[in-house]
Formats: structure tokens, C-alpha cells, sequence
């Protein structure tokens, strides 16, 4: 399976800030990204915990996401990727 997309940024983590009764918040890590075999993606390959996950196939689609998902040009590449792949 490929990735397509552009480079990610991050940790790969999901956090979410509680807000505290005195006007402060509690920031907590709430999930993690996995790849497909469970392996967190902050540790695929050499990668440095923060320097994020290059894509096998680059898109860049700057329209965010469409009500048409079938009209995105990176849903298309990747469609073509997969079909491509006989899968």
C-alpha cells in the first residue's frame, strides 16, 4: 500500500485541551497515529520522533476537503495508485 499526500508534520498524536474552572486548559495525548501494522509512525524507518512521514506518491491539494471527495485530486492520484496496483 502506498501513501499519498504530501510530508506530515508532527508527532503523530492526537491531543485534545480540557478546559480548567479556573480559565487554564490540561493539554493530553488522547491517540496515536499507527501504521497499518501497528508500528506508531514517529518510528517507521530512520525517521527523528518529530521529522514526520514522506508520502511514496507526492500530492499537494491545497482546496481542503471538498463535499465531493471523488473531486479531489490527491482521492484521484490515489485511486490511480491503487488500480495501478491491482488492488
Amino acid at each position: 500500500v502506498a501513501l499519498v499526500g504530501t510530508k506530515t508534520f508532527g508527532k503523530g498524536v492526537i491531543q485534545h485541551t480540557f478546559p480548567m474552572p479556573d480559565g487554564g486548559g490540561l493539554r493530553l495525548t488522547v491517540a496515536e497515529y499507527l501504521t497499518p501494522s501497528l508500528h506508531h509512525v514517529s518510528k517507521v524507518g530512520n525517521l527523528k520522533y518529530d521529522s514526520g512521514i514522506r508520502p511514496d506518491v507526492y500530492c499537494d491539494s491545497q482546496q481542503g476537503i471538498p463535499k465531493n471527495v471523488g473531486a479531489d485530486l490527491c482521492v484521484g492520484v490515489a485511486l490511480d495508485v491503487l488500480e495501478s496496483t491491482g488492488r
